[in-house]
């Protein structure tokens, strides 16, 4: 598997989840995770009172991810389990300066500016090496983390 600099494999298979509504359903998954020690190597989740959206990087061969697949799918407040065939990592930038718009056009990371906040989007490898390039001490980021596309298997 490819590595990324912060030593996360980048080509790890991604899952969506569409969990059943409330805290004891979304503690019941995490701890299922826990206990199947399930290689998480990434997590982002999304919700409200009818339920949440959950999405999973997960640090392990394809095959053992369709295991893992089928066994969250079985549990009881698992609405929906789908592999995300394409994922998006997302971050709000509030950059000191004007390169990071020319640089994102090169790198093909999708942006919209607002009020000297950027959100941009983008494969997470992409992602990754555009935020790196950045560097730290011009930029501000706040990194919202992968994400399975809709539409994959999803709503």
């Amino acid at each position: 598997m490819a590595r990324s600099s912060t030593g996360v494999a980048t080509d790890t298979p991604t899952l969506g989840i569409r969990l059943a509504g409330g805290i004891y359903a979304l503690n019941r998954f995490l701890m299922t995770l826990q206990n199947k020690r399930v290689p998480v190597t990434g997590i982002t989740m999304d919700g409200n009172s009818e339920g949440s959206r959950i999405t999973l990087r997960l640090g392990c061969p394809e095959e053992t991810a369709r295991r893992y697949t089928a066994l969250l799918s079985s549990l009881e407040d698992v609405d929906e389990v789908w592999p995300a065939e394409e994922s998006m990592e997302v971050a709000l930038l509030k950059p000191a300066a004007e390169r990071w718009r020319k640089s994102a056009e090169r790198a093909r990371i999708g942006f919209h500016e607002d009020g000297g906040t950027v959100v941009a989007s983008g494969a997470p490898e992409k992602m990754e090496a555009w935020l790196d390039s950045l560097g730290e001490e011009e930029t501000d980021i706040m990194r919202l983390g992968p994400m399975a596309r809709p539409g994959n298997g999803g709503d």
